[in-house]
């Protein structure tokens, strides 16, 4: 793409082209309008190459002793580790690469940031951390900045000398008022083996809850949950302390909670059944009008939106809401108000013919009121091969792990599995992805992570080990509760280190779990050695393994190495998609990261029947049925938020599709939904205060919505503080404490807790993962010694962007033109003096005497040496440009 330094010299054009024009016009002949062409384009290019056009070209250099960058975290969570690490690896590699030593410190760690500021694609970053990240830029947004700048990153952890204990409530700090609120209790270790702890939790000085509890051996976190109510107006205090014997360190023993209980919201329910579970579970929550229709308002519909926080839509008939009603609830969605639709059989495409289909109304809902052509809800194990085996090429001269990336992004993308929960685990004698992550490929976001993730991924892993894969991937089979299906991809070089046996074993084991599985198997003739690709009977290994497996294992192949797209649906059937004839269907969370379904379980939670949608682009699917139908579809619509709930409301006029949904656990997905569309529950009247707690030494802000005239006024410490506007009728302050306590700031209150630093402790458990996807890997410190240079070499490769002029090209074209002008216009000439030469003498020879004078030659003579002069310069002009190329 073409850019311009001084574009706006790029006016000039206009009157250079007019005045072009003009003149040709008035020219007479075709010389002269010969000429104007000519001195037109040429004042065109001349003006263009002024403008100053570049364009910016990839250049791949090598660079001998390439750059790195030493970041050594030196904050307080490094206190469990051992130290001096980061400086015995400054000594030894100071002398192989040009160092650049830089540290961590104090309350907080910003790794991102560090990756950040060094990803320029020639440093090679090693950070020498517990991978904790609490400040700034995340470490996945750092890694993703390394990862475009093609800069290594890796990390070394030193070893871990002590194991201790931090402590963290969790829930929200602005509750409201008598209704019971869910808090969580979340205890981390350094460590990863199995220790037992308690705690007790005291509410305004009073105990409310306490528990013993085991973490067992590999977690490193642990959350347990416990439910209170406030039953006053205004602050209030949790507090929760931890005990055990593994713990070493009591600095983060204790974590306050600041709380701040507000007056319940204004909600309005529209429906025409106030008995129905739904109305009940909003009713005592919040402060509830019912009416059955919008209409009930009269001429007072928007006065009644501007005093409420959110409006529950309950099976309503579309029938039901004039085009009046439909215009006041956008503008009051779209300036911040909260909406949530609940089905049923008068709603959304119920009834036939009168559904929400086409709608003005439909136009604020996140779905369309079409059914879905679901492919089901599946957790998808994609097993890759990057062991050293994959290095070896296919016939597309691509290697065969570039071939296996691609057949499994084209998994990814496949619409068989657009409802898919998909996680991968490679293939080799060495780990990578143990977490077992799932990513949801409906969600345009997730699905590019995951592809972004594999198609990082490089061979390296040793010898194949798919037992080691096998082994890795069941204990998170043991906790989904979808529909398994495990496909492998790889080379089918499977007995390097394990018998054929081993390996029947290791794969019947997700038999158990119902597991379909699927071999692709990528491989050349030319590679394949019998010993580790057929046994003696010249049976493949990875046909006969999906033969003898228990349950249903398919085998597909590639003898020339290729990808493989494969047919999902003939292999596996097409699955249908049941509606209204639903006898029972499951519930399952399909974008568990959102804010309405953390800490959610519903496992036992089953409904009967649902409308059949489909969501539009830019929703977020949260809740599914077992089929993958839309259950609880969300998006923003403007300011506000809206929800469609695709289900009844526990009555469902007689026909009970959802009676569990409103019963404990399931309740909570509507209290849970009702507050995230309602966003902020505060009246908006008066001054509004909004500040989260916070650690020492750590900024947090401080924000204001003031709803009456003039300025607020806040105190902290007998001291007015000073408030900037950041918007009409909002102002922010930004605040850093040095010491924990509970601050009170004009009656509300700021908690600060120990430093951020004490709480996340231990290694980070996805630093692997992140640091892998830019090409790196996790050491020890005599590892990083001994491997570091052998795996990332000494040298350094990298591709930088440098810009090219393209001035000279066009003072050359421009240059051609005026030398071509300017032989033209000789050339004619001299044969204009010839023809009156030859005239002569033919005039002469007849008439002597009797001609015009001789025409003088010695112009013809000029005329001559000028042309051989010009073609002399310009092929001199020539040769030094393609010198100049040649030399760039």
């Amino acid at each position: 793409m073409v850019h311009f330094d001084m574009p706006l010299v790029l006016i000039l054009l206009i009157p250079a082209v007019l005045i072009a024009f003009y003149f040709f016009k008035k020219a007479v002949g075709r010389k002269q309008k010969l000429l104007i062409s000519s001195r037109a384009v040429i004042s065109v290019l001349l003006i263009i190459a002024l403008a100053n056009p570049i364009s910016f070209m990839t250049v791949t250099r090598t660079d001998t002793n390439p750059d790195m960058v030493l970041v050594a975290d030196n904050t307080a969570s490094m206190s469990y580790f051992s130290s001096g690490g980061a400086q015995e690896l400054y000594d030894y590699f100071s002398d192989k690469f040009q160092i650049k030593y830089d540290t961590l410190a104090g309350n907080y760690t910003a790794l991102g940031e560090k990756i950040i500021q060094y990803a320029d694609g020639r440093n090679q970053i090693i950070l020498v951390t517990d991978g904790n990240s609490n400040y700034g830029k995340t470490l996945e947004e750092g890694i993703d900045i390394a990862v475009q700048t093609g800069t290594t990153v890796s990390a070394v952890v030193p070893t871990m000398e002590k194991n201790d204990l931090s402590v963290e409530l969790t829930g929200d700090k602005s509750v409201i008022y008598s209704n019971t609120q869910e808090f969580g209790v979340t205890v981390r270790q350094a460590g990863t083996g199995s220790v037992t702890y308690s705690y007790v939790v005291t509410q305004n000085n009073n105990t409310v809850f306490r528990e013993t509890v085991t973490m067992e051996e590999g977690e490193q976190e642990k959350t347990t949950y416990f439910q209170t109510r406030f039953m006053s107006l205004g602050a209030h205090e949790l507090q929760v302390t931890l005990n055990s014997s593994a713990d070493t360190d009591p600095i983060n023993n204790v974590y306050t909670k600041s709380i701040y209980a507000i007056e319940k919201p204004n909600v309005i329910i529209v429906t025409s059944e106030k008995d129905a579970s739904l109305a009940q579970v909003v009713g005592t929550l919040y402060n509830v009008t019912v009416v059955e229709s919008l209409s009930d308002f009269g001429n007072n519909l928007g006065g009644a939106l501007a005093v409420t926080k959110t409006v529950v839509i309950d099976n309503m008939y579309i029938g039901n809401m004039t085009e009046e009603d439909v215009a006041y609830l956008k503008e009051y969605v779209s300036e911040g108000g909260g909406l949530m639709v609940v089905g049923g059989k008068m709603a959304y495409d119920y009834p036939a013919g009168h559904s929400y289909v086409n709608s003005s109304f439909e136009k604020l809902l996140p779905v369309v009121s079409v059914p879905s052509d679901w492919e089901g809800i599946q957790d998808v194990y994609l097993f890759l091969d990057v062991s050293d085996s994959a290095s070896s090429w296919g016939s597309n001269n691509e290697t065969i792990l570039s071939n296996i990336k691609k057949s499994a992004v084209n998994i990814i993308e496949s619409d068989y599995f657009k409802e898919a929960n998909i996680t991968y685990f490679t293939i080799g004698d060495q780990s990578r992805n143990d977490t077992g992550d799932f990513y949801f490929v409906g969600n345009p976001r997730e699905s590019e992570a995951l592809k972004k993730e594999i198609e990082d991924l490089k061979t390296g892993d040793g010898q194949t080990d798919l037992v080691h894969t096998f082994d890795r991937a069941i204990p998170i089979m043991e906790n989904r509760s979808g529909q398994p299906l495990i496909i492998i991809i790889s080379d089918g070089n499977l007995l390097n280190q394990r018998t054929y046996n081993e390996l029947l074993r290791a794969a019947n084991q997700a038999d158990k779990y119902g597991a379909s599985m699927l071999f692709m198997n990528l491989y050349t003739n030319g590679s394949r050695r019998p010993s580790q690709f057929n046994d003696s009977r010249g049976n493949i290994y990875a046909k006969s393994l999906m033969r003898n497996y228990k349950g249903d294992g398919v085998y597909v192949e590639s003898n020339k190495g290729l990808p493989i797209y494969p047919n999902f649906s003939q292999m596996f059937g097409e699955v249908e998609n049941p509606n209204e004839n639903v006898t029972e269907s499951n519930l399952y969370i399909s974008n568990p990261k959102h804010f309405i379904v953390q800490g959610l379980n519903l496992s036992e939670t089953n409904i009967s029947g649902y409308n059949g949608v489909t969501p539009k682009a830019g929703s977020d699917k949260l809740i599914i049925a077992g089929d993958g139908s839309p259950i609880l579809t969300v998006w923003r619509y403007g300011l506000g938020r809206v929800a469609s709930l695709t289900t009844d409301n526990g009555l469902g006029r007689g026909n009970y599709w959802a009676p569990e949904l409103y019963a404990s656990p399931g309740s909570k997905v509507i209290s849970a939904t009702t507050n995230w569309v309602m966003a902020d529950p505060n009246k908006e009247s008066g001054l509004v205060i909004d500040c989260p707690d916070t650690y020492v030494g750590l900024p947090v802000t401080l924000r204001v919505n003031m709803y009456d005239e003039g300025v607020p006024v806040l105190m902290l410490d007998g001291k007015k503080l000073l408030l900037t506007m950041e918007s009409e009728g909002v102002y922010v302050t930004e605040l850093v404490f040095n010491k924990t306590g509970t601050y009170n700031i004009s009656g509300y209150p700021v908690t600060v807790n120990y430093p951020v630093e004490y709480r996340d402790i231990g290694a980070y458990p996805d630093l692997r993962r992140l640091v892998e996807s830019t090409g790196g890997n996790v050491y020890t410190v005599s590892q990083a010694k001994a491997l570091y240079i052998q795996n990332n070499g000494d040298t350094a490769t990298y591709k930088t962007r440098e810009a090219v002029s393209f001035n000279v090209y066009l003072l050359l074209i421009a240059l051609l033109i005026f030398l071509g002008e300017v032989i033209y216009r000789r050339v004619t000439e001299i044969k204009e003096l010839k023809r009156l030469h030859e005239e002569y003498d033919k005039h002469e020879k007849e008439s002597p005497g009797s001609a015009p004078p001789r025409p003088d030659m010695s112009q013809f003579r000029r005329q001559n040496d000028m042309v051989a002069d010009a073609k002399s310069d310009a092929k001199n002009f020539l040769a030094k440009m393609k010198d100049k190329t040649k030399k760039k």
